[in-house]
């Protein structure tokens, strides 16, 4: 059976429209998916590293140890995949206690801050159990979170931790009905000795950014489905071998082009001037290869900025945590501190008091001595304040006033901790030296009683420090 020039320029036509697009879809969705999978996966080493470092190793360790104990005193280990069975209650709840502890506590705050600041879903530490499970030691998860002691199977991928703990988790990419599309990444946390307490684990979600490549592959799709058209009309309308040999010309330059590499050289070569359809085509083509590669650049481009950005952000978020002056805590990272202890009290699993100190007779050193010498008196109660208090939970909310949380510390144990620095106090005010070394300073605390709020503690421990104060004036 024979067949017309015609028919077969338009088999032709449509056959390598067809592979064009298919092609186009294909390269082009392989070279955003890496792309975005990369910035991803480079996101997640990147945060998980970062959290390796800032993350308390010591408590980390005296958490896992507490851990492992447990563990290792288990006789039947029930794995996350019967959450919610009677069995795994039964094991979880052998770990319970631990998240009472000093140390969970200050671990998960430290994590939910790291996670806040950076925008992510879930940051956990993580140990290696008897050779046969990871275990989970915090999870930052606001809902919904592992508790200590939760123990996972070490799949195959993650079985050279046991040989080599330094490797870490290097990223990757997940799809699970209950999580979705994740990016994990874990790394090492080295104690003061070098060795690996636990993992810094960090999982991000990439369900919308999937939603996003799916959308842009789609309306690459129909674009192309447009572009095979055209090119089936004009093969209808042309047949001679004018209209074939710059087909031919057009079809052999998008064979060879690359648009991972950003190599259009084949395609501006061609310069086809057949002043029809073809001629339109080819243009349309080259415009396309062109707009691929712009939109690429833009990708790289906007994925710089949004790195520099989130750098600054951290770097402005840092600043704003932290009093100039002292170093310690600022108003802002107190009023954040409250949020979490608000949170905590909703909860109902909470213990601590508030303590306020207040510089005496800063207005007086200033304006006799001078503002950098009320500076100097300042940054003296400060020091005095960090060597009876935790550095961490000292904060300046004003220009001579000092609050000082004290979690998980009963009333005797706060007023000693008072009596101590009162005692430092009245050393330092009889001691010789200049009038801004002489540190005078009132004291007032109070303790969350299991029925008020944050607020009303505070409150309590101010009323208390001006009594403090009147007294001192008397």
């Amino acid at each position: 059976m024979k067949y017309s020039l015609r028919e077969k320029t338009v088999v032709l036509i449509i056959l390598i429209a067809v592979l064009i697009g298919i092609t186009g879809i294909i390269i082009s969705s392989q070279f955003i998916n890496g792309l975005v999978d990369q910035t991803y996966e480079n996101r997640a080493n990147d945060i998980a590293h970062t959290m390796a470092v800032v993350v308390d190793a010591e408590r980390a360790k005296t958490l896992k140890d507490a851990v492992i104990t447990i563990f290792n005193g288990t006789e039947k280990v029930v794995y996350s995949d019967e959450w919610g069975s009677p069995e795994f209650d039964a094991y979880i709840v052998r770990f319970a206690d631990l998240e009472q502890t000093e140390e969970f506590q200050f671990l998960q705050s430290q994590l939910r801050k790291i996670q806040d600041v950076n925008d992510v879903d879930c940051l956990y530490l993580s140990c290696i159990g008897g050779n046969t499970a990871f275990l989970y030691l915090v999870d930052g998860a606001y809902e919904d979170a592992c508790p200590p002691g939760c123990a996972d199977p070490i799949y195959e991928t993650n079985q050279e931790l046991i040989t080599n703990p330094d490797r870490g988790y290097p990223p990757y990419i997940t799809n699970t009905d209950p999580y979705g599309w994740l990016v994990t990444a874990g790394a090492p946390v080295y104690d003061s000795e070098g060795n690996v307490v636990c993992y810094a684990m960090v999982d991000i979600s990439m369900d919308t950014i999937r939603a996003e490549q799916n959308h842009f592959i789609t309306l690459l799709a129909i674009g192309l489905a447009g572009l095979t058209i055209l090119i089936c009309v004009a093969a209808i309308l042309l047949v001679s071998r004018l209209i074939i040999r710059p087909i031919n010309q057009l079809s052999n330059a998008a064979e060879h082009y690359d648009a991972s590499s950003g190599n259009s050289g084949e395609i501006d070569k061609l310069n086809i001037k057949t002043q029809d359809e073809i001629q339109s085509l080819y243009h349309s083509f080259k415009k396309m290869t062109h707009d691929i590669e712009g939109y690429i650049d833009s990708l790289m481009k906007t994925t710089n900025e949004l790195n520099q950005t989130r750098q600054k952000a951290d770097q402005m978020d840092e600043l704003a945590h932290k009093d100039s002056l002292t170093g310690v805590g600022s108003k802002l990272a107190y009023d954040q501190r409250t949020l979490e202890l608000t949170r905590e009290i909703t909860r109902g699993n909470t213990k601590f008091g508030i303590i306020v100190i207040d510089l005496n007779d800063l207005k007086v050193l200033n304006d006799s001595y001078g503002h950098e010498k009320g500076d100097e008196a300042i940054k003296k109660i400060c020091s005095m304040i960090c060597s009876i208090f935790d550095p961490s939970f000292v904060y300046r909310i004003g220009g001579d006033e000092f609050v000082v949380i004290v979690k998980d510390k009963d009333r005797t144990e706060i007023e000693q901790m008072v009596d101590r620095f009162q005692a430092l106090v009245e050393t330092s005010a009889s001691a010789e030296g200049e009038p801004w070394e002489k540190i005078s300073a009132a004291i007032g605390f109070s303790v969350y009683d299991g029925d008020d709020t944050v607020k009303d503690v505070f409150r309590r421990a101010d009323y208390n420090m001006y009594e403090c104060k009147k007294k001192m004036k008397a």
